[in-house]
């Protein structure tokens, strides 16, 4: 099913929750609401669901206005951060339960609740109740019970919040390969980037209300459109410095505290012109990132701190009143105290203008 939303607007007094959202879900397509609390994604999802209806705007099914259609009509599934499983009753009534509203036969009932605890690896759970299992186990439930009706869109708020950092990893791919096994259309609010870039086919970023872009992981990853989306997404998040940014003959000069990058020509020249010595934010990655001698188009700096990730290290690095983060690798033997030079990938820079944060780069 596809869904579409068309100038949504809903407002919680003076506040506007969400703000002229305009936003296209493809059939059978994995879509995440990303965005840090606050943002308007779960409010966003409660409209889908029928339980917000809009100040303004249209919501479509198919082609098919929605917005005073009943929930119980709208042939959708639903799973909560707090799973909402009903504590009196076991794993296979909770799972039953929109089916005996559907008044389905008795027989049928039972055989859609024990295919579908196949599918979920919990049919041996079917007698005992919510209070006798795991975080992961109820998690599986709540999501067995929201496809059970077999709906044409599933709503997914947070569900896997709960659970600890191991179960988190392994459901993400649980619930990715039934999604695309069963090719339900599927909307997945979160505020973790990890989980919504591992999960979706596309990502719809929110920040205050409205929609800051729509993309591919990659997409968003690679090409993003603003500052708020680069340091949004990616973990170890973007670094930022404010710079001044002079046109030099050929060259793009960037001029930082204690430092000075040349760019070419050949580099720069996707860049917008702007005016001679305005001040721009220059973001980089971690991973763009290296630490050698000295050399043309690096930084000096004083190490802050050493964090052991395991695989890699991440260094902190002081770069006058700024500190930028430094991917390495796990034989790096820097220390505290340090004097290093920072070597930036110039081909992975991205420039942001300093008033409004849009990209340079990937304006228009």
């Amino acid at each position: 099913m596809e869904v579409v939303m068309r100038d949504v607007v809903k407002r919680f007094g003076n506040f506007k929750a969400v703000d002229n959202l305009n936003l296209t879900i493809k059939d059978g397509e994995f879509m995440a609401l990303l965005g840090p609390s606050g943002c308007g994604k779960t409010t966003t999802l409660l409209i889908l669901a029928g339980l917000y209806k809009p100040d303004s705007g249209e919501i479509l099914f198919d082609d098919k206005i929605v917005n005073d259609v009943l929930p119980k009509d709208r042939n959708i599934g639903m799973c909560f951060q707090s799973y909402a499983l009903y504590p009196h009753m076991t794993v296979e009534e909770n799972i039953a339960f929109p089916l005996k509203l559907k008044k389905l036969p008795k027989k049928e009932i039972e055989k859609k609740v024990n295919e579908i605890a196949s599918k979920f690896h919990i049919e041996h759970l079917l007698k005992r109740f919510p209070g006798q299992i795991s975080g992961g186990q109820q998690q599986r439930v709540a999501l067995a019970r929201a496809l059970v009706k077999e709906p044409n869109l599933l709503l997914l708020d947070e569900p896997l919040s709960n659970l600890d950092a191991g179960l988190r990893i392994s459901m993400r791919a649980e619930i990715r390969r039934l999604q695309k096994e069963l090719g339900i259309t599927t909307v997945f609010v979160t505020h973790d980037q990890a989980e919504a870039m591992s999960m979706s086919d596309r990502i719809a970023v929110m920040n205050k209300g409205k929609l800051q872009d729509i993309g591919t992981p990659e997409d968003l990853y690679m090409r993003p459109k603003n500052k708020f989306i680069a340091g949004f997404i990616g973990n170890p998040p973007m670094n930022f410095l404010e710079v001044g940014y002079v046109l030099n003959g050929d060259e793009i000069m960037l001029k930082g505290e204690n430092f000075e990058l040349s760019l070419p020509r050949e580099i720069s020249m996707n860049f917008m012109k702007k005016q001679n010595n305005e001040r721009v934010i220059l973001g980089i990655r971690p991973e763009h990132l290296s630490i050698g001698i000295e050399a043309p188009n690096t930084i000096k700096g004083e190490i802050f701190v050493v964090e052991h990730l395991g695989r890699d290290k991440l260094v902190d690095v002081k770069v006058g009143n700024d500190r930028i983060k430094v991917l390495t690798g796990q034989n790096f033997e820097g220390k505290m105290g340090d004097i290093v030079n920072v070597h930036l990938d110039l081909k992975n820079i991205h420039l942001f203008d300093a008033d409004d944060g849009n990209s340079m780069k990937w304006a228009g």
